[in-house]
């Protein structure tokens, strides 16, 4: 397994990072638009040396999946931080654990940058977060509306 930061991506692979995030997560939040999230993952995500930017995960150069790392994620939570997300196993590389390394990997870049804990937000995989360690903290309003389940980890 390799991680790479998106700034060490080439264009196509970014790309298809971008087109993969959009799809998904586009029909769960209406309001998204494709011109907003590309500016993000290419000018945000992938020219910050620190936080925010994103990494992805490699298994014999095959792209496997990916995440953010952010110190801004629910607006009505601005004191809680730094978060793991946009979190993305492609489903062809599901339940072989690739998601646990995917969020080791961003926990061990987040303790690197000097942050005990890491906290993200779900709605969709509860069960896969309390399984590898996370611990519930609250229920939290997202910023499209509805609600999602707040989950923090220490870092080491």
């Amino acid at each position: 397994m390799e991680i790479k930061k998106f700034s060490e991506l080439t264009v196509d692979i970014l790309e298809t990072i971008i087109n993969k995030h959009y799809t998904h997560w586009s029909q769960f939040s209406p309001q998204m638009d494709f011109e907003t999230t590309n500016d993000k993952f290419k000018n945000i995500y992938a020219k910050s040396n620190g936080i925010p930017f994103g990494i992805a995960m490699f298994d014999d150069n095959k792209l496997i999946g990916f995440c953010t790392l952010k110190m801004e994620n629910l607006k009505k939570y601005p004191e809680i931080y730094p978060w793991i997300s946009d979190v993305m196993i492609f489903d062809e590389f599901r339940g072989k654990g690739y998601g646990r390394m995917l969020i080791d990997a961003a926990l061990e870049e987040l303790l690197y940058l000097g942050y005990d804990k890491a906290y993200l937000w779900t709605d969709q995989a509860p069960d896969f977060y309390k399984k590898i360690g996370f611990t519930y903290l609250k229920e939290v309003e997202k910023n499209e509306g509805g609600f999602g389940q707040l989950f923090f980890k220490k870092t080491n």
